[in-house]
């Protein structure tokens, strides 16, 4: 077992990179979510949402 690691020990920069990518995607994600939580919540009181919120949610 001690030998794989030694052999292998290079494939964790990629698995971190992976897994950096993964959160970054998945923080992306929330972000665009809540986004659209709160439009929603402008949407039911009548309310015009700011520019902001808008530009968030269309990738500018």
């Amino acid at each position: 077992m001690t030998a794989l690691v030694h052999e292998f020990w290079w494939l964790l920069f990629p698995l971190a990179w992976c897994a950096h990518g993964l959160y970054r995607a998945w923080l992306g994600y929330r972000a665009r979510r809540d986004a659209a939580d709160l439009l929603k919540t402008y949407a039911r009181i009548g309310r015009e949402p700011p520019p902001e919120l808008l530009a968030k949610l269309s990738g500018c």
